[in-house]
């Protein structure tokens, strides 16, 4: 009688390398610096080396030339604040911001007119919300009541000293259009003329289904903190 071995293959994982070349890829950058206008106070933004394999293993829709989320209505490249820091910059000391979400992805820090406060996005998996930083306290505080959409960029903007106007999402990302398996009519391309060298642009709409997909996440609202 003859046996037949059957050899099972671990499932493979991440590796890690060496420590000492672990800390060398791994080293922060040096943090990005804002200060305010009478240069009292110095906003410190930490990021890390490279995006987490989470951070990786996020959707992307490629749309009329850009690259989004579908999850969480926001750009699905970049590069994310993963922490933030106050400095007093007459006595050199640094403050700890209490009130910020756990695995921070901040952006766009902006101070307010007076520039006793910063506002910042936070990128989650579902969704983007605002924050705003008291400068007196070093404290942050979830501000905003609907998800942000950050598609488009420039989702905020500072009114006055304690109103921000930022754009939000309309719907959940449940309800993006589903593709019809028939499709309603043919594809039509035409080349009128003489030839010419095609569009260097990626990703371009070319259906009405993309259409309808760049409309859904594009669209916004406005509203006030």
């Amino acid at each position: 009688m003859l046996g037949t071995g059957l050899w099972a293959q671990d499932a493979a994982s991440y590796q890690t390398p060496p420590k000492d070349i672990a800390d060398l890829l791994l080293a922060k950058p040096t943090p990005g610096v804002s200060i305010n206008g009478n240069a009292s106070w110095m906003l410190l933004s930490e990021r890390n080396s490279y995006p987490t394999v989470e951070e990786l293993g996020q959707p992307e829709l490629r749309i009329a030339g850009l690259r989004l989320n579908p999850n969480n209505f926001s750009p699905s490249r970049g590069s994310y604040i993963n922490n933030f820091l106050l400095k007093n910059i007459k006595t050199n000391q640094e403050f700890k911001i209490s009130g910020l979400p756990a695995n921070l992805l901040g952006g766009f820090p902006s101070w307010n007119p007076s520039e006793t406060k910063i506002a910042f996005t936070n990128t989650t998996a579902t969704g983007v919300d605002l924050y705003v930083i008291e400068v007196a306290t070093q404290k942050a505080t979830k501000i905003n009541k609907k998800a942000v959409n950050t598609v488009l960029g420039n989702a905020f903007t500072w009114l006055d000293d304690n109103t921000i106007l930022y754009k939000a999402t309309t719907q959940s990302a449940a309800a993006a259009p589903k593709k019809s398996i028939t499709p309603k009519g043919p594809t039509i391309q035409q080349n009128l003329g003489k030839a010419a060298p095609s569009a260097t642009f990626q990703d371009l709409i070319k259906s009405p289904y993309d259409e309808q997909l760049f409309e859904f996440y594009a669209t916004s609202q406005l509203i006030q903190n």
